[in-house]
């Protein structure tokens, strides 16, 4: 609900593992599990909604209360007046202070603030709760509960969905659809040989296993492959879709250098820019991303997430 700067927002499109404003923990081990995602998570999955529209609604208090795990505690940047995940404010934050003070807890208490939500969704809000239930993916339930019940001034829509996507891939069994967004993810498994395959070479380099890459999915890939499923808490079969590539991908800006760098531009030149895979995110990589993201139709921002990688890799 609150209102960004644009520097802000910036930083918000990265979304994940760049810095900037919210700190998320892509290298966590399985341990991360017990904190107030978690929480969030099995509350909004024992109230119905599917696992695609519980992600949705953690990756939006992700972005608004700038932070993973989710911070009831939040305070508005800059003094504004939002507070906890959904930064409520005007009316809405007065109502929460109301019903934190009628249950005699703090306003900044996770179970009070969820509570709250339902109570919200239930009455208040019901109109946002029909169009969240109506939506079948992540990215569709993440614009969902922006438009409908955070309504911030700003929509940072790439940083929710980004979020929600992650936090899909960490939480759910494989029940809904799978968190592609708007684009799809290849599936990869061995004896599979492509750009795609050298991609997730490098992507797999940049994550600190030691790996050829040659384009092939081989026995040594497929070690790998698994060795990193395990490591990040997902189902550990070889099979690279689009779980593993959502836990694999580096959200990417200008300035970045490494493998994950090399991987997006053997992406990059294979559709069609000429690049030089040396490992450095400078002008000549920025000016093909931006390329890239205008012809396909996506947010310009020079900043590669699940939204570029899954439409980039085929």
């Amino acid at each position: 609900m609150s209102s960004f700067s644009r520097r802000q927002i910036f930083s918000l499109a990265a979304a994940v593992g760049v810095g900037g404003t919210i700190a998320l923990a892509t290298n966590a081990s399985p341990g991360w599990a017990a904190n107030n995602n978690e929480t969030a998570w099995n509350f909004l999955r024992g109230k119905g909604f599917t696992e695609a529209q519980t992600a949705g609604f953690i990756g939006n208090w992700i972005v608004e209360s700038g932070a993973d795990p989710i911070n009831p505690a939040a305070e508005q940047w800059g003094g504004g007046p939002g507070r906890g995940i959904a930064q409520w404010e005007g009316s809405r934050r007065t109502e929460l202070f109301n019903y934190a003070n009628a249950r005699g807890l703090a306003w900044s208490n996770l179970g009070l603030q969820l509570d709250f939500v339902w109570k919200e969704l239930t009455s208040t809000e019901s109109y946002a709760m029909t169009k969240v239930k109506a939506t079948t993916t992540v990215a569709t339930a993440a614009v969902a509960v922006r438009q409908y019940y955070e309504r911030p001034s700003v929509h940072a829509d790439e940083a929710r969905i980004n979020a929600a996507n992650l936090v899909f891939s960490r939480y759910a069994d494989g029940s809904t659809p799978p968190p592609t967004g708007e684009s799809e993810f290849p599936v990869l498994k061995s004896g599979a040989k492509s750009s795609a395959v050298t991609t997730l070479q490098y992507l797999l380099r940049s994550h600190g296993h030691t790996i050829d890459v040659d384009g092939s999915f081989g026995p040594a890939t497929l070690a790998v492959v698994k060795a990193f499923q395990k490591a990040k808490g997902l189902v550990v079969d070889g099979v690279v879709g689009p779980r593993t590539w959502v836990a694999v991908i580096v959200v990417l800006k200008s300035g970045a250098k490494g493998d994950a760098v090399r991987a997006l531009q053997v992406e990059l030149k294979a559709a069609g820019h000429n690049l030089a895979v040396d490992g450095s995110f400078g002008p000549a990589t920025l000016t093909a991303v931006k390329a890239y993201q205008k012809a396909a139709g996506l947010v310009v921002d020079g900043v590669v997430g699940p939204i570029t990688w899954g439409s980039l890799v085929d």
